[in-house]
């Protein structure tokens, strides 16, 4: 083969595939783009300086001192890392029925009361780790009431948008793991749980990211290429393989025959039913009394 010849071979290789090359390309520009705007948008340091120091409340007086102490510390060390507020919270009072009434609380019902004191006190303390109010960041509460006992996660910005219902139900269990036995090791699995998921979510941005998006984008480029290559040779009168066969194009017959299209359609059902001495609720995106965003769900025992 010549030099001219295999340079018009080269020529009309890279004409006949030039609108795969672009897309290809622009892929990788809005890939790198997406992940410099979110990495920089995680790596901006703490804009609420309005809400309290403290992150453990513990009025129910289920922990020792030097328990509220190493919580505080591994809280302090998370939210550095994943630039999100945790707060944890306990309590003895009731929420249920007539006393609950008495106590301030709107309802009678033990998951509508569990979830306004879980978002107000959110709400109101202004937790959020970029800002207040719907800020990023989770609450856990914990009520120690003799037969109203159990906890309630509520989360907020990008912590709400990281945890689905199955997501909250999770870190739920890995509470109740340990909610009897050991409490400080019951809210510690809580904020680890939390931070799977924001790690999972890809809040955070890493070579697995860039890796994982490019490898979409060339999904995306081969799949338009294999969509378009028949087009376009039944199209062009003289193609890629006239070059590079010998001068002689090849005709390939391609041919789709329909037999038959089945769709099933099946409804997945979730359980929010008791379950070992346990009962779930909540869940989804809702709405405080404040007006924030919120999503959660919580365990009763």
């Amino acid at each position: 083969m010549s030099d001219n010849y295999r340079e018009d071979a080269v020529k009309q290789y890279l004409r006949h595939f030039r609108v795969w090359f672009i897309l290809v390309a622009a892929a990788v520009v809005i890939t790198l783009a997406a992940g410099i705007i979110y990495a920089g948008r995680d790596r901006a340091g703490r804009a609420n300086s309005s809400a309290p120091k403290e992150r453990v409340y513990d009025e129910a007086g289920i922990l020792t001192d030097a328990e509220e102490e190493k919580l505080r510390r591994y809280i302090a060390e998370k939210e550095a890392r994943y630039r999100a507020d945790f707060v944890i919270y306990t309590f003895s009072r009731p929420v249920e029925g007539q006393e609950a009434l008495e106590h301030g609380c709107r309802s009678t019902d033990w998951e509508r009361n569990m979830t306004d004191i879980a978002d107000d006190f959110w709400d109101e303390n202004g937790y959020g780790y970029n800002k207040d109010f719907e800020g990023d960041g989770s609450i856990l509460i914990d009520n120690r009431y003799p037969g109203q006992r159990g906890e309630w996660l509520s989360t907020s910005g990008k912590v709400e948008d990281a945890l689905s219902v199955r997501a909250v139900e999770s870190v739920l269990y890995a509470v109740d793991d340990y909610y009897d036995s050991d409490p400080c090791r019951a809210y510690m699995r809580y904020i680890d749980k939390v931070c799977s998921y924001l790690d999972g979510g890809g809040v955070r941005l890493g070579g697995a990211y860039y890796l994982g998006a490019f490898v979409v984008s060339l999904i995306i480029a081969g799949a338009y290429a294999a969509s378009h290559l028949g087009k376009n040779r039944a199209r062009d009168t003289t193609a890629v393989n006239a070059y590079v066969a010998g001068g002689k194009p090849e005709l390939h017959d391609q041919r789709d025959d329909f037999i038959r299209k089945n769709v099933v359609k099946r409804k997945i059902e979730t359980s929010s039913g008791s379950s070992g001495g346990r009962s779930s609720g909540g869940g989804g995106h809702h709405t405080s009394r404040s007006g924030a965003s919120h999503g959660g769900g919580g365990h009763r025992h």
